[in-house]
């Protein structure tokens, strides 16, 4: 049913889903584990899956027959109950409460109902019983069975498994419920929502109403037991065809959809076993009537076929069990009988038998056993597939199926809505005996077959052992018996059982009618060759006469070729002999073939082993005479190399002379430029320590003053109070008037003092400014002297060795370009500007960062946040995050990686004292002397001072040595600060503000240099100054500016941010952006992290200009990118 649901599967797939899980559903409730079967369906079902015009599953509709409702109360060695009760056991505790069998001590093993047949199986086709609970209640939730509904329908059921538990004592004739069942009749009435006294009294009497009065009479044990069973096998059954109806209407399909269906019906096969109860004679009775539409459709299919081919046939001789149907279903059948004797008062088994024995003695497929303990209540059909012996105990009962109507009113009363409305008033329509039931609903299914184009599967059982490994063929046989499969072979093997198409036949067989030169080829063939044609039978014909002449043992249709018995056999054995014949032929040549091959390759070595002999001669001859000639070559060569070997050593002596002489030439003159040096650094020092001195003079005279000033208002008030306290004391008129004037006066002061204070704040800030902008100015005028006099003399040197190593062409471009930068810079010198960097950095790429001076270097917070550069280079982590690697990136690009942050933290405590000085934006010291107001972070304990660790922000490894060559390449792996490098800065260029310096180990003599392959590694240098690597080791810090809050216009569509689930939007990570980025940016990095401003963890606070910190997401997302530029305002959030 799945595969045709899927087959025929429309784009709506919730119908199609409910329609597959119905099925198993229905198994929870119908099937039980069998001596022959795990799952055996104990009822017969036929579903109808509706299709539209368009051959697409609308819906489905099921009819089911004859449920094996006597199991519910009795069980036989090695079986179960229906699956569910099992299911319902193996749930959690919690929902086994919600049903009612909380209580531990109920389990199948102490439950009646569930222990009677003693089987320990807790496992179906590999699931176990509580996987299969949740398929279960999964299902029921797909037909809207859940919540409330649900619980009544699990009660409903686990009320059936605590009527068991109910025993009863008493006399003959009265009959109570045991003492020791008092509990489990509450638990029972209590489950079911009936009154406790009303079930006991409905299990143990019983109403017999006449036409005007109403008798209550008591029962036996044994009758209340039977009340017992009887009503849990009624709620049992009215619960299956409930859910039958629930699945019926979630998964059928409006009558204007339905334009076809197709019918697959799953019904019980044919029973016999030791005691062949009524419900065999019910499933045997269906297996007549399927066998005999089985039967006639595979007659009419072969009649129909050899019409159609336009072969003459004789009339085919077949088994009919209309005499069987007449006896069971006719006016005088068992059926007829059997209801006739439930409609007598005094109506028995007995009698029922003894009818059914009169009136059917002379039926050959009817009998009767003289012999036994039950020959009165047995007799014998002989069905299709053998005799069975029925057993006709109990049999009035199960056709009445009756229920005591005291249990029905019991039921219709209950408080559980769903078995109130199961046990509603029944119409006299309804009380039809079962027998006429279940021939009702045969009638109508097979009038439902007749109308459709059947096709027939048969099951297989092949053993009794439940083994897939093992065949028992007798039982197998019997099974193809009862099944009337052998029948069927039989009705087909009568006419032509072998048949082949035309063009099949033809293609196979011509090779027995073709002419063959080879010997062993010629008996296997016909004498006369046949010519083959076009047409397909003339060819089959030809073929058929030639190899068996004309008789009647084959005939050639329009579509295909029959054969009697053994014909086409005899045919395949002459083709197998006549390839068996050809393979031996084809073997032979193919074997002369290889010893004809293998002699031409020896032919082929010897004359290849004859060449090889005379050229190996041929060869020994020739390098005789290349030795000579050799010989005499080299002791010419020899010769000429000595002379040239003495005149090079001539020419290298010399050459290393002149070194010498140049050498001693060059260091006088670095000598002397060094001291001339050393004299302009010491009177340049002192110029600017006694203009900053005179400067911080004046600055502390002005705020003497200020501070004098301040003072003296104050006394002048003061005495001003006291003047008017003491004016006061003396009249009352006066007394009026002096406050006011006192007031007025206070009033004037205090404007005044206030105009002060403005006026000084503003001064303070004037005079900072200026001076922060003077020594910048000296400092890149002092950085770009030192880096002309260090070109100067690098120029001097190459002009000195020119004929040795000459400089290339775009050296000296460079240097000139620097020389131009540096003149101009010396002649800008007084005007005001930006701030004056060194000749080796690059400004920052935005406003978020700035340049680190290196006085402000040992002050910088730790955890601050750096760009390293050397020059137009930056360094950063490489995509595996493990190596430190650079890139000429800050004159190519406009934004930043998050791979080129590195955080720097304090190694260690700092020896000297530090005084308390006001910090910078990068927490270094203030230049004023005056102001000595500390600001937070800015003490010892928050600066890297001069040793520090650097450590990747993205990958959070610190930099350490290591790699391929220890004390060689820098890694970014350390786990700890233990495993990472301490660096110290060593400026490079004089003057307070100087930006460069040079990365060296702490310890020892080795700096930060770029190598040509991309890598960075430690070089031990001399001195930075003289070095030739120098433009590889001058370096620069550039900070990330502190801010609560901060904000980016965005221009590009792809912002390249991930944010998070919940509000506030928080940044959780950055993403690569598609396309090609403008102004040289790479293209995988987006506008946020090129800012190198957004930090993982900052707070999305305003878009453009709006507040959307209580927003939803989807809001906030769509106003993010509504428009272009779009402004974000993003709080700043410490990561730490």
């Amino acid at each position: 049913m799945a595969h045709l649901a899927f087959m025929a599967s429309s784009d709506d797939a919730s119908h199609i889903r409910r329609i597959v899980e119905s099925n198993p559903l229905l198994e929870s409730f119908g099937n039980a584990q069998t001596v022959r079967n795990d799952n055996s369906s104990r009822f017969g079902k036929f579903i109808e899956l509706q299709l539209n015009s368009e051959c697409r599953l609308e819906g489905s509709k099921c009819r089911t027959y004859l449920l094996e409702k006597s199991r519910v109360v009795s069980q036989d060695a090695g079986e179960r109950n229906f699956h569910i009760f099992y299911q319902m056991l193996a749930a959690d505790p919690e929902t086994r409460a919600t049903i009612g069998l909380g209580d531990s001590s109920l389990t199948r093993g102490t439950l009646r109902y569930t222990s009677m047949g003693a089987s320990k199986t807790d496992t179906i086709e590999g699931r176990s019983d509580a996987q299969s609970f949740k398929g279960t209640t999964d299902a029921l939730a797909l037909l809207a069975i859940q919540g409330d509904k649900l619980t009544r329908l699990m009660r409903s059921l686990a009320g059936v498994l605590l009527l068991g538990q109910l025993d009863f004592a008493g006399s003959e004739e009265t009959s109570h419920v045991a003492d020791a069942s008092k509990q489990a009749a509450a638990r029972a009435a209590e489950v079911l929502a009936v009154n406790v006294n009303e079930l006991e009294r409905s299990l143990t009497h019983r109403t017999i109403r006449m036409r005007n009065e109403s008798v209550v009479k008591q029962l036996p044990p044994g009758s209340a037991t039977g009340n017992r069973d009887a009503l849990g096998k009624e709620i049992y059954a009215r619960v299956f065809d409930w859910l039958v109806e629930q699945i019926c209407l979630a998964t059928g399909a409006p009558p204007e959809q339905a334009k076809c269906f197709v019918g697959l019906l799953d019904i019980f096969g044919f029973e016999s076993f030791a005691i062949n109860r009524f419900e065999q004679l019910c499933i045997n009775y269906a297996n007549e009537k399927l066998q005999q539409k089985f039967t006639h459709d595979v007659f009419k299919a072969v009649q129909q076929e050899y019409t159609a081919e336009g072969i003459p046939w004789d009339r085919i001789e077949f088994k009919d069990n209309a005499p069987i149907l007449a006896l069971i279903e006719s006016k005088l059948g068992i059926v007829a009988m059997l209801n006739e004797e439930c409609v007598r008062p005094k109506g028995s088994n007995q009698n029922f038998v003894s009818k059914l024995v009169s009136v059917h003695k002379e039926d050959p497929s009817f009998s009767a056993p003289k012999l036994g303990k039950l020959r009165e209540l047995q007799f014998c059909i002989r069905h299709y597939a053998g005799e069975v012996m029925y057993t006709a105990e109990g049999w009035l009962d199960r056709n009445n199926d009756a229920v005591s109507e005291d249990l029905l009113a019991l039921m219709r009363g209950s408080q559980n809505e769903l078995l109130a409305s199961l046990f509603t008033e029944e119409t006299k329509a309804k009380r039809d005996t079962v027998a006429t039931k279940f021939k009702i609903s045969l009638a109508q299914l097979m009038e439902t077959i007749g109308q459709t184009t059947t096709q027939y599967v048969r099951c297989i059982k092949p053993n009794q052992n439940k083994s897939p490994v093992e065949v028992n063929n007798e039982m197998v046989v019997e099974q193809l018996r009862c099944a009337g499969v052998i029948e069927a072979i039989r009705i087909s093997r009568a006419g032509f059982p072998a048949r082949m198409p035309l063009k099949e036949f033809a293609q196979r067989f011509q090779l027995l009618v073709q002419s063959y030169i080879c010997k062993g080829l010629l008996q296997f063939s016909v004498k006369m060759p046949v010519v083959m044609g076009t047409d397909h039978g003339e060819n089959c014909k030809k073929i058929l006469s030639s190899l068996l002449g004309k008789d009647e043992t084959y005939q050639v249709g329009r579509t295909r070729v029959y054969f009697k018995g053994g014909v086409l056999e005899s045919l395949e054995e002459k083709r197998a002999l006549l390839i068996q014949a050809a393979a031996i032929e084809l073997g032979r040549r193919i074997r002369g073939h290889q010893v004809q091959r293998r002699f031409e390759q020896m032919k082929h070595v010897v004359r290849r082993s004859q060449a090889i002999w005379r050229m190996n001669l041929a060869r020994s001859s020739y390098r005789r005479v290349r030795r000579v000639v050799l010989f005499c070559q080299t002791r010419r060569r020899a010769v000429l190399a000595a002379r040239r070997l003495q005149e090079l050593r001539r020419h290298k002596a010399a050459a290393r002379l002149q070194a010498q002489w140049r050498r001693r030439e060059a260091m006088k003159q670095l000598d002397g430029a060094r001291k001339a040096a050393i004299q302009i650094q010491a009177l340049a020092r002192c110029w600017m320590c006694k203009r900053h001195y005179l400067v911080s003079l004046a600055e502390f005279k002005e705020q003497a003053k200020l501070e004098n000033q301040v003072k003296a208002l104050k006394a002048k008030l003061e005495a001003q109070e006291r003047q008017a306290a003491s004016a006061a004391s003396a009249n009352s008129s006066e007394a009026t008037q002096a406050p006011a004037e006192i007031l007025e006066a206070l009033q004037a002061l205090g404007a005044e003092n206030a105009k002060l204070h403005m006026e000084l704040d503003r001064l303070r800030e004037e005079n900072d400014k200026l001076r922060r902008e003077n020594q910048k100015l000296k400092a890149m005028d002092t950085a770009r002297g030192a880096k002309l006099a260090s070109y100067n003399r690098s120029r001097k040197y190459d002009e000195e060795h020119k004929g040795r190593d000459n400089a290339s062409e775009c050296d000296r471009e460079e240097l000139h370009t620097m020389s131009e930068t540096t003149t101009m810079a010396a002649t800008a010198e007084s005007a005001p500007g930006g701030p004056v960097r060194s000749l080796q950095l690059y400004p920052p790429l935005n406003e978020f960062w700035e340049d680190v001076p290196c006085v402000g270097i040992p002050y910088l917070q730790t955890g601050s946040l750096v760009h390293l550069k050397l020059g137009a280079n930056v360094l950063f982590v490489d995509i595996h995050g493990k190596s430190l690697m650079w890139q000429a990136w800050m004159s190519n690009h406009t934004g930043y990686r998050n791979s080129m942050g590195f955080i720097v933290e304090r190694c260690a405590e700092q020896d000297q004292k530090q005084k308390t000085k006001r910090s910078s934006i990068w927490g270094g010291p203030s230049s004023s002397p005056k102001d000595t107001t500390p600001r937070p972070g800015s003490s010892t304990g928050d600066c890297i001072g001069e040793t520090f660790v650097l450590r990747s922000s993205w990958t959070t490894k610190y930099v350490k040595m290591g790699g391929l060559l220890d004390w060689y390449c820098l890694q970014v792996s350390g786990k700890s600060v233990d495993d990472a490098a301490v660096f110290t800065c060593k400026p490079v260029y004089a003057g307070a503000e100087s930006y460069s310096f040079a990365l060296k180990l702490h310890g020892k003599d080795k700096y930060l240099c770029l190598q040509n392959d991309g890598s960075v590694a430690m070089e031990k240098v001399s001195d930075v100054e003289t070095s030739p690597n120098k433009q590889n080791i001058i370096a620069g810090f550039e900070c990330l500016l502190p801010a609560t809050s901060y904000d980016i216009v965005i221009y590009e569509q792809q912002i390249g941010l991930t944010v998070s689930k919940d509000l506030p939007l928080r940044v959780v990570g950055f993403k690569n952006v598609q396309g090609a980025p403008n102004g040289g940016r790479p293209h995988e990095a987006g506008p946020a992290e090129a800012s190198g401003r957004v930090r993982v963890g900052d707070v999305i606070t305003n878009v453009n200009g709006k507040d959307v910190t209580r927003s939803q997401r989807e809001e906030v997302l769509n106003l993010i990118n509504a428009e272009r530029p779009v402004t974000l305002r993003f709080l700043s959030i410490d990561p730490t």
